[in-house]
């Protein structure tokens, strides 16, 4: 794999839209960075670096925020690592290669990201819920993702939205988050605030 330099974001949002790595939309993580800001959040742990886009806009915009990221897939990790020295954080981000669904940690966030295997979404939910803090948020992206089923399968793309549907009906029993759904940011957000 022929690591290629990049030290912008537009940089980094060319490269993944050319060789198809999924990223968070900006509409996604300019809510994050707001909802950071309204809340004065000081911990931020992301479930699936891919490339390393989001931890990259949330170093660089709250410096004092601790950022704990992690990432199953070697080249991305590979090429997460990379651009994280490309924008001098590599001593600023906590980056684990690791399979999420195997990863224990006793950290505690104000903000976690789930933005990983999309069929694992309450898995990552319940086994992460110990290490948010009180008044919290979970962010699950890819709740909507209409413009990737374009070419995608009839059969799987059923599946896909049937998982996504039983996950929202489970997410609004919760009685301990303040949940809401945004359908028009990015590729569509739950956002679980929690009580």
């Amino acid at each position: 794999m022929v690591i290629v330099s990049m030290n912008s974001l537009e940089q980094l949002e060319k490269y993944a839209k050319e060789k198809f790595i999924p990223i968070a939309r900006k509409q996604t993580t300019e809510f994050m960075v707001n909802l950071i800001k309204e809340n004065n959040y000081k911990s931020f742990f992301e479930v699936g670096t891919a490339i390393g886009y989001t931890s990259i806009i949330i170093a660089t915009t709250f410096p004092n925020v601790s950022i704990l990221t992690i990432e199953y897939n070697l080249n991305r990790a590979e090429l997460a690592r990379q651009n994280f020295r490309d924008f001098s954080l590599e001593n600023k981000i906590d980056f684990i290669i690791d399979d999420a669904v195997l990863f224990e940690t006793n950290r505690m966030f104000d903000l976690i990201f789930i933005d990983a295997a999309k069929m694992r979404n309450r898995f990552f939910l319940d086994k992460f819920s110990k290490n948010l803090n009180k008044g919290g948020t979970f962010i699950v992206d890819n709740m909507k993702l209409d413009d990737l089923w374009i070419n995608a399968n009839k059969k799987k793309k059923e599946k896909y939205d049937l998982a996504n549907e039983e996950f929202k009906k489970y997410i609004l029993s919760l009685e301990e988050y303040e949940v809401n759904i945004y359908d028009d940011i990015g590729d569509g957000i739950a956002v679980l605030k929690k009580k």
